[in-house]
């Protein structure tokens, strides 16, 4: 049973990348894990210290969200309708990145759903502090539902990436899942940094059709604009992408697009759902 990890922050935002897991997993049996966190600024030092004014606060806002929460499992349960599908509740007053990864360990969670701002929200917002935090700590893949994004099957899936690390089964899996299931077409989006890929690039590339052939990839050169995240938006567009993958190695492509300047001025347009694989160097 696949284990599935959804923060909510019982927003409309939130509530729509939850809506979007169900429709995407609506085939596979599926334990959902719906889990709030929360702490309060007065909270974050008075309250630990033992300050009087705080004693109690930690007990009440536990009592208000289990309320919160349970009722919003119910309401799933109620809508939902699919006996393939279970909820677990999970509140904590923690931080969000500091819960996630707990219960990743603890219940074995093989991948989070989670909201973002996306390119509809402020134009300094990439994806989200929150996102972007979860995404840098996530030791299992993420899958990120911009803002306004409703569901409609994957069929035009894209990989982006730099053929500078080598693929493996394990990598790939939750690539070849959504492409099985779906019966995506895939499209391996590749920016053109150089005249031609240097043998170390052509190995990588080389594994991953092997990996791929089953589904007949495409692969596309795209030139370097002025940065990467220009590339990548053009790519999507040409192609009509609904789906974007990446895989996350430390220090590595997807870290450079997040540290682009750019982001600081114009909002990367994630207007499709975005699947990031973590892999560990």
């Amino acid at each position: 049973m696949l284990k599935v990890l959804l923060p909510t922050d019982f927003s409309e935002n939130s509530r729509n990348a939850i809506d979007y897991a169900l429709h995407f997993y609506k085939e596979v049996e599926c334990t959902f894990y719906l889990l709030h966190t929360y702490t309060p600024t007065a909270m974050r030092i008075d309250y630990i210290l033992g300050s009087p004014g705080q004693i109690g606060l930690g007990d009440n806002w536990l009592t208000e969200t289990e309320t919160e929460i349970n009722e919003f499992r119910e309401e799933l349960e109620l809508t939902n309708h699919n006996p393939k599908h279970q909820f677990i509740t999970h509140i904590a007053l923690e931080s969000l990145v500091d819960e996630v990864l707990q219960v990743i360990i603890k219940e074995s969670v093989d991948i989070i759903v989670m909201g973002t701002q996306g390119a509809t929200g402020a134009k300094s917002v990439f994806l989200g502090t929150k996102t972007m935090n979860v995404l840098r700590i996530a030791a299992c893949p993420v899958l990120v539902v911009p803002k306004g994004c409703f569901y409609k099957a994957p069929k035009e899936v894209a990989l982006v990436t730099s053929y500078k690390r080598n693929f493996s089964a394990e990598v790939l899996a939750p690539l070849k899942s959504v492409l099985s299931r779906f019966e995506s077409s895939v499209h391996i989006m590749h920016i053109n940094e150089e005249e031609r890929l240097d043998f170390t690039q052509e190995s990588n590339r080389n594994t991953l059709d092997a990996y791929l052939n089953e589904f007949v990839p495409t692969y596309h050169w795209m030139p370097n604009f002025t940065n990467k995240t220009k590339s990548i938006q053009v790519f999507l567009k040409e192609l009509d992408i609904d789906f974007l993958t990446m895989v996350k190695y430390d220090h590595d492509f997807i870290e450079g697009i997040m540290r682009e300047p750019v982001i600081k001025k114009v909002s990367f347009s994630v207007e499709i759902p975005f699947l990031v694989i973590p892999v560990e160097n």
